[in-house]
């Protein structure tokens, strides 16, 4: 049987690790309460492992690059390469692919455990059955939560709405972009059935801004969330 562990993906970029004591905190803070040991604690020694990793598997690009981070129950930080971006920092994704909802809870509340990545790829299996790439996944109370791991925003007209849910560094990430576009927020369940009167459908994670096209059938726009994008881009920009 699989070992137990936790997992955050680090965004690097320039040689520089995007919000990683953020990360390291949500380790240490779930190591603590579900494995009983604390997580790890040495910022700058895991920064220059996960630089030199994402250099090493591709020294000669100038873009985005990803680096999981895997604690398993028994202790050790794993680190793995998961790729390059087509951008540099965080961005609007050009790819705006299709959903559908599907109800389920999560084991363990939304820790970012083995469980909860099974529980996610075994939806996107689901959803790929309708034709769909992605699973919006609502709780059995019918509140709409999270699309691909990440928290799922709604927008409708100005006003970004989010149910509330576990703090991430994805989601705080997304309600900084948000708030630094200039959008009015509100953090409130956001039912399924309100899905059909929302314009845009979209989520923050390591890699930038991802919009729907699509959900249940139902198109959406993009616009809010490169506003989104644009803010958070900016924010990276300064010194």
């Amino acid at each position: 049987m699989q070992e137990a562990y936790l997992y955050q993906t680090v965004h690097v970029l320039d040689r520089k690790c995007l919000r990683l004591p953020e990360h390291l905190a949500v380790l240490d803070r779930w190591s603590r309460e579900l494995f009983g040991r604390p997580g790890p604690q040495e910022a700058g020694k895991t920064a220059a492992g996960i630089v030199a990793l994402a250099e090493g598997e591709a020294p000669d690009s100038d873009r985005s690059k990803f680096v999981r981070l895997l604690l398993p129950a028994s202790g050790g930080l794993r680190m793995e390469f998961a790729g390059v971006s087509l951008y540099r920092g965080y961005d609007l994704r050009s790819l705006m692919p299709e959903a559908v909802t599907l109800q389920y809870d999560l084991p363990f509340s939304d820790a970012p455990t083995a469980a909860r990545e099974a529980a996610a790829e075994l939806a996107r299996q689901i959803a790929g059955k309708s034709g769909a790439a992605v699973a919006v996944r609502c709780d059995r109370d019918g509140i709409v939560l999270a699309a691909d791991e990440a928290t799922l925003f709604a927008v409708r007209g100005k006003t970004v709405c989010v149910s509330p849910g576990e703090q991430s560094v994805e989601r705080d990430l997304a309600l900084q972009g948000i708030r630094a576009a200039g959008l009015k927020l509100a953090e409130r369940p956001v039912e399924r059935g309100e899905l059909p009167r929302m314009d845009e459908l979209f989520w923050v994670d390591h890699r930038g801004v991802t919009a729907l096209s699509r959900c249940d059938g139902r198109p959406y726009m993009a616009i809010i969330a490169e506003r989104v994008a644009a803010a958070l881009r900016r924010s990276f920009q300064q010194p």
